[in-house]
């Protein structure tokens, strides 16, 4: 790659001030001027703690680059952003790349991450990396852009050849509640994809779930109970649907079923009574007495 990217640069804020004080006649007199605002320094390391550490991060001693980017990923900073872009724009060896990319994805999840081009054209071409490890991280960053057009590779990373990959797509674009993906997430589910269980559960709609039933003798069901496990502790879910979900579950074999009926148990506050939760209850015990 031999795109380059322009290097920080932080600029202090100057403020003019009145070499006297001025006076506006109204009809009811002389009015007084206002003092001027204050000067508020962004918060941070500053500009020279951030080039030394940008310093370290494109040096030629890995694990002292490896500290500065986690210094500067920690730094909740958006002027931690511009040495991360550097390291990116100019490619080299694996483990720098990877705390880059690292870097930025502490950044969004601190919203310090800006959502200019730069950033997203960055992540984007790195989220087609070949190595496999180095498109998840970029995924992960991603996920943390708040501008709706990287919804858009997150969804075409769902296809990507590594589960690691698609699974940390799919957990992005549930983060996103993004629910043009569901119709994706659910045909790799079809598919027996294990990954992306969470996040159909979190963005399943009402009318998806009989068809996650449905899967059971196609797919292992040790994944649908995963699914309708995560879905039914949503608190968006209807009673009556929740109950028809737990009975579904206490249909279906394995531990991950019975751990998924106790989860839901574990879930509801122990003063509060519900239907469902004595129809979870109800379920455990039958199964564990051998009458499920």
């Amino acid at each position: 790659m031999t795109r380059t990217w322009p290097r920080l640069v932080v600029a202090a804020a100057l403020v003019a001030l009145p070499s006297a004080a001025w006076a506006a006649r109204a009809h009811d007199g002389h009015k007084k001027a206002k003092p001027a605002p204050a000067v508020v320094e962004p918060s941070g390391p500053s500009a020279a703690e951030i080039e030394s550490l940008r310093q370290e991060l494109i040096g030629p001693d890995d694990e002292a680059a490896a500290e500065a980017a986690t210094k500067l990923g920690d730094a909740g900073s958006p002027r931690a952003v511009e040495p991360f872009l550097e390291v990116l724009a100019e490619g080299g060896r694996a483990p720098r790349v990877q705390s880059a990319l690292d870097g930025l994805a502490k950044l969004g999840a601190a919203h310090a991450l800006r959502s200019d081009q730069a950033v997203v054209d960055a992540l984007t071409l790195y989220a087609g990396h070949r190595a496999p490890d180095i498109r998840r991280r970029a995924v992960k960053a991603l996920a943390t852009v708040s501008e709706p057009r990287v919804n858009a590779t997150l969804v075409e990373r769902l296809g990507d050849a590594a589960p690691d990959v698609r699974a940390a797509a799919a957990d992005a674009l549930a983060s996103r509640r993004d629910g043009k993906a569901v119709p994706r997430l659910f045909a790799l589910l079809s598919r027996g994809d294990a990954g992306v269980a969470p996040a159909l559960a979190a963005l399943a709609t009402p009318d998806i779930v009989p068809r996650v039933a449905e899967l059971a003798g196609t797919v292992d069901e040790e994944i649908i109970a995963n699914v309708l496990g995560e879905y039914v502790k949503r608190a968006d879910v209807p009673e009556k649907l929740r109950i028809d979900v737990l009975r579904t579950i206490g249909h279906l074999s394995g531990a991950v079923a019975t751990a998924a009926l106790a989860d839901y148990l574990a879930s509801v506050p122990a003063k509060e009574d519900r239907a469902s939760k004595r129809e979870a209850q109800k379920l455990l015990d039958q199964r564990a007495g051998g009458t499920q």
